[in-house]
């Protein structure tokens, strides 16, 4: 099925990232009458080989913490989020990082709502809790991984959890949701609603995700507001890590049109960024935690090759393509154009170039990823569950 990726924002309004976009966050007024509650499932970030990150949102000002609990659900150990001496508190957002010694982790997270916090005497009204929620997280040099990608749903928030039904991998390790999640980003709802609700009632409360930013989550009110709803390792949206046999580079392709564009404003500096990324690029996959990994692969919103000529297309193709072509990698895969792709390595790149396509129902797909050992499969795969095309690596 032919997109136009073009076509679809125009006649969402957002050419020129969208004329109707407020030029300042939307405020969100609580209704005192409303019960205190979660306002997303709780969900999973920053999976390292000794913790993880549980974050949770309420829709009121209170105290969190999150409750280890033993097979029997009993209470082993509280954890709050400490920082200067002070637990976070009279806030909606927490992230808790909690340790997984043994790779598994039963837990629930527990909340008293705050009605008063003045100098000298703070008051609480009721306490809610999530249901337990056991988890056996992978780790980084077991033996075998499954992971699933999805690209571009632009708030179809049905999509998340179809296409994760329609992934045929036994189980999901990991789950990358590599960009444009979004049209923009306006306020905490936007998150909440179009896409912490969704993916935390199908999968995030027991399986990690990395949020990928794409070119859209760049564009709106709250866009500098929206890295502290996740948790990346050294606080960055670009990172690299060895999970089961793979080495994952995460780079943060920034946006598509050149800095001195007049929607910004005179407000970005992509291109420095992504220098900067180049740099720190040649030095991951030159890790000895890479070296030890069997397969590298890399996970970046918008592609480099087979895609268009726009500066931001072009700009990743000088800072990355020549130092990926130089090492090695298994694959770079994306997504943005919306039209979907598959093309195995050629003169021009020594590595398979995979785009997802979306967000249209018959042009949506979902990538399969699955390695054991010196064995990896990646399956490019549409809404309907066929497949687009595959590769396999064996030694």
């Amino acid at each position: 099925m032919s997109f136009n990726r073009r076509n679809f924002l125009k006649g969402l309004g957002l050419i020129g990232l969208g004329a109707s976009t407020p030029a300042y966050a939307e405020k969100v007024l609580i209704n005192q009458n409303e019960a205190f509650s979660f306002a997303c499932p709780p969900y999973l970030q920053n999976l390292s080989a000794n913790s993880i990150t549980v974050c949770a949102i309420f829709n009121k000002p209170c105290l969190a913490w999150v409750e280890v609990l033993d097979a029997n659900n009993n209470t082993v150990k509280s954890i709050y989020q400490v920082e200067d001496g002070m637990r976070n508190a009279n806030t909606e957002l927490f992230k808790f990082k909690v340790g997984i010694p043994d790779g598994e982790l039963n837990y629930k997270v527990v909340a008293k709502e705050i009605t008063k916090f003045e100098p000298y005497k703070i008051e609480y009204a009721g306490t809610i809790q999530s249901d337990p929620i056991q988890i056996a997280v992978p780790q980084p040099k077991q033996d075998s991984i499954q992971c699933l990608i999805l690209n571009d749903i632009h708030e179809d928030k049905d999509s998340y959890a179809y296409l994760y039904d329609k992934s045929q991998l036994s189980k999901k390790d990991l789950v990358f949701l590599n960009g444009d999640s979004f049209h923009y980003v306006t306020n905490q709802a936007d998150l909440t609603e179009k896409l912490l609700k969704p993916v935390g009632n199908k999968f995030a409360s027991k399986t990690p995700f990395v949020m990928v930013r794409g070119n859209h989550e760049t564009r709106g009110s709250f866009a500098r507001d929206y890295k502290k709803y996740f948790d990346y390792p050294e606080n960055k949206y670009y990172q690299a890590f060895r999970m089961g046999p793979i080495f994952w580079v995460v780079l943060d392709s920034g946006e598509d049109k050149p800095d001195d564009h007049e929607v910004y404003g005179g407000t970005v500096d992509y291109d420095n960024y992504r220098l900067e990324q180049k740099d720190w690029l040649i030095k991951v996959l030159n890790s000895k935690e890479r070296r030890e990994a069997k397969h590298t692969l890399v996970v970046t919103h918008i592609p480099f090759h087979h895609s268009d000529d726009w500066h931001g297309t072009k700009h990743n193709f000088e800072c990355f393509h020549e130092i990926l072509n130089n090492n090695k990698v298994d694959a770079v895969i994306s997504g943005h154009t919306h039209k979907y792709s598959f093309h195995p390595p050629d003169n021009t790149h020594n590595y398979y170039v995979i785009i997802g396509g979306g967000p249209k129902a018959g042009n949506r797909t979902y990538v399969d990823i699955s390695a054991t050992g010196k064995n990896l499969l990646v399956s490019l795969n549409l809404d309907d569950g066929s497949t687009i095309n595959r590769f396999s690596k064996n030694g």
